[in-house]
């Protein structure tokens, strides 16, 4: 499999549940520490070798393409994808992207409010990628997860995903939001569409069946999904930040 240089992340909803700084800039571009929540990861993409990034954008598209920019400021080459679709689940937003990647053109899929370490992004980006396949960052380091109860939990046998979902009473890992993909996850979300509409994990299901979804079980996982307040206040103590 070609090395994967070229990244693509959803940065297309609001972020309702962390509505008292998202009325005026979308999440991503909350401050955090001398950067913003998506500057940290762009920062993160280029000191691990990527070199394209894709964004997807919806909510206040435009604040957040004047505010990136083309990417010089990260030493990154960044291009936009707009979802006017934004408000429906992210796994449209994942799709508005089909058309930037090659048919065989593997690539780093993560979300705009997930932060990761350096190490691990050179893990997955080392891991190996079949033809046809996608493969989950898994955590099973159950006890440093934050807010483990709205983690989305994984069922994995040796390295096969058998399920997935935010419910499961039975898992033996957590789902980091770091992805390794060939296009074929595309192709799982078109089938995945209801009325035109699907969540990533869908399309993850509709892997599942076709048992093209693979778990990298990380030996060291630090990461943090900012999706409330509480977790915004934890990453600035995991990242070894002052808030500012």
């Amino acid at each position: 499999m070609t090395k994967v240089t070229k990244a693509l992340i959803i940065a297309a909803g609001r972020g309702m549940r962390m509505n008292e700084h998202t009325e005026e800039i979308p999440k991503c571009l909350i401050r955090f520490g001398e950067t913003t929540i998506i500057g940290a990861i762009l920062d993160s993409l280029q000191r691990v070798g990527i070199k394209e990034v894709v964004i997807v954008t919806g909510y206040k598209e435009n604040l957040l393409r004047s505010t990136l920019g083309k990417g010089d400021d990260f030493g990154l080459q960044i291009t936009y994808v707009l979802n006017k679709d934004w408000h429906k689940k992210n796994g449209v937003s994942v799709l508005a992207a089909r058309d930037s990647f090659a048919s065989d053109e593997p690539f780093l899929l993560m979300m705009s409010d997930h932060l990761f370490s350096d190490s691990m992004l050179t893990e997955l980006l080392d891991a190996r990628l079949h033809s046809g396949e996608v493969l989950l960052a898994v955590d099973q380091n159950h006890d440093k997860i934050f807010d483990i109860d709205d983690a989305m939990k994984v069922v994995v046998e040796g390295d096969v995903i058998r399920n997935i979902g935010k419910e499961l009473k039975s898992y033996n890992g957590i789902d980091c939001g770091l992805f390794k993909c060939t296009p074929a996850l595309f192709d799982a979300l078109e089938q995945s569409l209801v009325e035109g509409d699907c969540s990533l994990s869908d399309g993850c299901l509709m892997l599942i069946r076709e048992e093209k979804f693979r778990a990298l079980v990380l030996k060291k996982a630090h990461w943090i999904d900012i999706d409330t307040p509480q977790a915004f206040e934890y990453a600035h103590k995991a990242f070894n930040l002052k808030k500012t």
